[in-house]
């Protein structure tokens, strides 16, 4: 019996042996099969990548290093790159990440890094890259480009001109100079725009297409449009206020104008009115952080009489956004007692908008007006924005504040209350592609309120809705709706809805 017992043991250890080596065997084998097939997709990759396929390459590439990721890190950046350059930005990120872990210092990792997170919209982790590197070598020019085009797609083209102008002063780089067209374009001067345009120098098929792209962009902005448009009001007090527009943008030189025609008809209960408002705008850079605009118009409305409008508005880039003011004077329209009455508004506007990181931002303004009918306000607004995704759809959360006071309550139809307090949340959704795009923002909160002496607690809910289609490369067609109960929302401070297109021409 022990001799059997020891027979069987020797040919269960002989057979648990074999076991292994063949499991062992099929491991192997499966990793080389795995190998081989990434081997296929990156060759097929390289292929289509000489053909100008490019987002089939990506594809290719994606599934190569899925099989196998044991590539020299040389290979994997090319690779990355490439993916980058088809669109798949997250998945190129995933691959530089994992590089960088193993070669913390690789510059070409680093730079197509940046590259990738302002691509996807996350400048300020981007320039946080970059400028490590240009620290070490202030005149790299590689890294020069990949900040100025960060900042520039931060809203600050001011500073990236600087930049651009550094590479450009040692050679006529093509990047640079495509970036420094985009960044006069981005501060509204054309002559510069048209000035660099006119020295880009494609020498490849891919900067064909980005001159081609840059000529389309400068005559969606600069070339002279005509716009005509209609909106229907609608509150709970039964008022009614169909408007009617007429305009046009061009540029003269470098100075914008705009010039808008409104016919409102207005009507309640107990009236029927109308209101002609004809308002000029004109526009210029003062200097590249600068722009300054100034309008001038009438407005004629019940008992036919013609009052003078119009403003002056200061906006300067500063830090990760803007600030400024406004100076306006105004004649309400927005209902037919308004219309009637011809109260006049004098406001001042004080303004401030600021990214703290590539997820948060901080809006916040204060407005002080003073009304023909002896009164006055107060309001001020702040709100923070935190941006959940960074692609396409662009998606934010956000919380607001509003406070509103008046002086005095005088019953002559606008809203008017004490110590108005709402605090909302709200969410924006942006989605575009080269036909179409959508915007929309809910929100939702509470108000509270004091007016004649009486206190209102209510919930504060509504939303706008923006739905744009670009019927061809020179028109363009937007439909709009917004509504609520939020009693700051309009000038009358009722429930309401309002809805409406916008056609524009441009030459």
């Amino acid at each position: 019996m022990k001799k059997l017992g020891v027979v069987i043991l020797f040919l269960i250890l002989l057979f648990l042996g074999q076991s292994y080596g063949l499991a062992e065997t099929m491991v192997l084998t499966s990793q080389n099969t795995h190998k081989e097939q990434s081997f296929q997709h990156k060759k097929a990759g390289d292929e289509l990548f000489k053909k100008g396929e490019i987002k089939k390459a990506a594809i290719e590439y994606i599934e190569a290093l899925r099989l196998y990721k044991e590539y020299e890190i040389e290979e994997l950046i090319t690779m990355a790159t490439r993916i980058s350059w088809g669109g798949k930005l997250k998945e190129s990120e995933e691959i530089l990440r994992e590089v960088l872990k193993k070669a913390p210092q690789n510059r070409r990792a680093i730079l197509q890094l940046a590259r990738v997170l302002s691509w996807q919209g996350r400048q300020i982790e981007a320039l946080s890259m970059v400028d490590a590197l240009l620290k070490k070598a202030p005149a790299d020019e590689e890294a020069l480009l990949v900040k100025a085009n960060a900042l520039r797609f931060l809203g600050r083209p001011d500073k990236a001109l600087d930049l651009y102008d550094q590479i450009l002063a040692k050679r006529d780089d093509f990047d640079a100079r495509l970036g420094k067209a985009y960044a006069y374009g981005s501060l509204r001067i054309p002559s510069k725009l048209e000035e660099n345009f006119k020295l880009l120098k494609p020498g490849h098929p891919y900067q064909e297409k980005d001159v081609k792209d840059l000529e389309l962009y400068k005559k969606s902005i600069f070339n002279p449009a005509v716009l005509t448009g209609f909106s229907y009001f609608h509150d709970t007090d039964e008022n009614e206020v169909y408007t009617y527009r007429l305009g046009f943008e061009t540029y003269l030189k470098d100075f914008r104008v705009v010039g808008n025609y409104f016919y409102r008809e207005g009507s309640d209960n107990l009236r029927t009115s109308y209101s002609d408002e004809f308002i000029f705008e004109v526009g210029k850079r003062l200097t590249h952080p600068l722009w300054g605009s100034v309008s001038l118009g009438f407005s004629q409305g019940g008992k036919d009489k013609t009052f003078v409008i119009g403003g002056v508005g200061l906006n300067l880039l500063a830090g990760r956004g803007s600030v400024g003011l406004n100076v306006n004077k105004s004649v309400l329209t927005d209902t037919a007692k308004l219309m009637e009455d011809v109260i006049r508004v004098l406001s001042i506007n004080y303004f401030i908008n600021q990214s703290v990181t590539d997820r948060i931002s901080l809006y916040a303004n204060y407005n002080h007006r003073w009304y023909s009918d002896d009164n006055q306000a107060d309001s001020v607004q702040g709100s923070v924005r935190y941006k959940i995704n960074f692609g396409n759809p662009t998606v934010s959360l956000g919380y607001r504040v509003v406070y509103l006071d008046f002086k005095k309550q005088k019953r002559h139809g606008y809203f008017d209350p004490d110590d108005f307090w709402s605090n909302q949340l709200f969410l924006t959704i942006y989605y575009e592609n080269p036909k179409v795009y959508v915007y929309l923002e809910p929100f939702i909160g509470h108000q509270t309120f004091r007016r004649y002496g009486l206190w209102s607690y209510d919930r504060a809910y509504g939303g706008t809705g923006t739905l744009g289609i670009k019927l061809n490369e020179n028109l363009n067609f937007e439909m709009s709706i917004e509504g609520g109960n939020y009693a700051a929302g309009t000038t009358s401070g009722w429930k309401y809805y309002q809805t409406g297109f916008l056609l524009k021409y441009v030459f």
